[in-house]
């Protein structure tokens, strides 16, 4: 079977740490935005 290098494990950590690390950025602007514009969470949906 072939193995993957140590610095191939590695790129594909990091591209998926980047990835998350940028999902969390865009996901925070987007609420400070939804704020900005004045629109909150609906409420009436209870859980």
């Amino acid at each position: 079977m072939n193995q993957p290098s140590p610095l191939e494990t590695l790129a594909a950590y990091a591209i998926t740490f980047v990835a998350g690390a940028l999902a969390t950025v865009c996901v925070a602007a987007y609420g400070r935005w939804m704020k900005a514009q004045g629109r909150v969470p609906d409420q009436s949906v209870q859980v």
